[in-house]
């Protein structure tokens, strides 16, 4: 698995290739104040990422970190190909 993004609280990792198409989609990366790009992570499964949080429990509290962001080596050339359409689609309003 490839790791395409970490999403973390002030500090979000992505691989170059995706925070470049992300920054000229011009979706807003803030939609969830200091979680880069967060809201697009339903758009991430539908191309065919999987999606794991990094949660660390304290008695019966549950506290998320991050949010990675992977997907098969071999499906990656497919998921930066299929994400644009998609959010194209969300994104565009309509005439």
């Amino acid at each position: 698995m490839k790791e395409l993004a970490y999403i973390t609280q002030g500090h979000s990792e992505y691989d170059e290739r995706l925070r470049a198409m992300l920054e000229e989609s011009r979706i807003d990366p803030h939609e969830f104040v200091g979680l880069d790009w967060f809201s697009l992570v339903p758009f991430f499964v539908l191309a065919g990422a999987t999606v794991a949080p990094d949660v660390h429990a304290h008695g019966t509290d549950a506290h998320v970190t991050g949010v990675r962001v992977s997907v098969p080596e071999e499906l990656e050339e497919a998921f930066l190909a299929t994400l644009p359409p998609i959010l194209e689609d969300a994104y565009t309003d309509e005439e």
